[in-house]
């Protein structure tokens, strides 16, 4: 049976979170997503049912994390209470869910919180790679376009003059500084297959949130968190193997975002990839999380999660 379906999800109904101490950990200023305690086909709580509950074993979490390429020296538990930019954070583990980084949003975003109304992260660990301090900020997708349809249109209509601009300036910014993230061409016309590339392309609400984190990560870097200075960063997105609505390109998203029909029918990481800069291509990292369940030693929690997602 399809596993990715309400009909074999709603099984779990009565236990959506593997272990309950996890929401304990998590401040309680945050607003998780409302279908994270009720929806069966939560991403939010497929995210807690694994990073959550290897939150306090770092050398789990390390493993796991290193599935996917990433090569952590060691990880830091999150200095709890910590105030970074004036927001202060009250979670507890070696893993913290639905960060926004500072109280004012370094990304030109108004209002909003930790999981509203804001560039919220799933997840966020703090390691060190290639001996330096380094943020990691995952998503973390499940039945996205198989439960619920993308949004396409991100950069449409008045919401999506604000946030092109809102977003535009912060680039322009970044590529006056010689850290552009995204492989554009400076000008439309050139010979390249990239001369069409621009912001406006990330329409689509997966490529929307990648743009974001990114931006996120980049203008939260340098700053210090407690005793830590995030020197480095790496942004990690990771899908179900199953879900190829969300895996692959396909043309009906494009519709809205003409400099990357070329692409369509490809993989989406390998295409985002491609669309990063050489430099961020580095700092860039994905997978599947339901092939990584089988690496957890606790027999347990291994037989929970793959009983239900693999």
């Amino acid at each position: 049976m399809n596993k990715l379906t309400t009909e074999f999800q709603k099984r779990f109904s009565a236990n959506l979170i593997f272990d309950p101490s996890v929401l304990e950990r998590i401040d309680p200023a945050v607003k998780l997503h409302e279908e994270t305690k009720g929806n069966p086909l939560s991403s939010s709580a497929a995210c807690l049912n694994v990073i959550g509950s290897l939150a306090n074993d770092p050398e789990e979490l390390i493993k796991f994390l290193g599935s996917f390429g990433l090569e952590i020296e060691k990880l830091y538990e999150f200095p709890s209470p910590v105030s970074f930019g004036n927001r202060i954070y009250h979670d507890k583990g070696y893993a913290i869910f639905e960060w926004i980084g500072p109280q004012d949003s370094p990304i030109n975003e108004t209002g909003g919180g930790r999981g509203q109304n804001r560039t919220s992260v799933d997840a966020f660990v703090l390691g060190k790679i290639n001996g330096k301090t380094t943020q990691i900020l995952i998503e973390w997708k499940f039945t996205e376009g198989l439960g619920r349809e993308l949004v396409l249109g991100r950069f449409c209509g008045g919401k999506g003059v604000e946030r092109l601009r809102r977003y535009s300036l912060v680039l322009a910014e970044l590529r006056k500084q010689g850290d552009f993230p995204f492989d554009f061409d400076d000008e439309y016309g050139s010979s390249s297959p990239k001369s069409s590339l621009g912001i406006y392309d990330f329409s689509p609400d997966h490529l929307y949130q990648l743009l974001r984190m990114t931006l996120l990560a980049k203008k939260t870097t340098g700053k210090a968190l407690g005793k830590y200075t995030l020197e480095d960063y790496r942004i990690v997105h990771l899908t179900h193997s199953q879900n190829n609505r969300i895996n692959i390109l396909h043309p009906e998203y494009l519709i809205l975002s003409p400099g990357l029909k070329q692409f369509s029918g490809q993989q989406l990481h390998e295409v985002w990839k491609e669309l990063l800069s050489p430099r961020d291509r580095e700092r860039f990292f994905y997978g599947h999380w339901d092939r990584a369940i089988n690496m957890i030693e606790d027999n347990e929690l291994r037989a929970y999660l793959s009983e239900r997602y693999v």
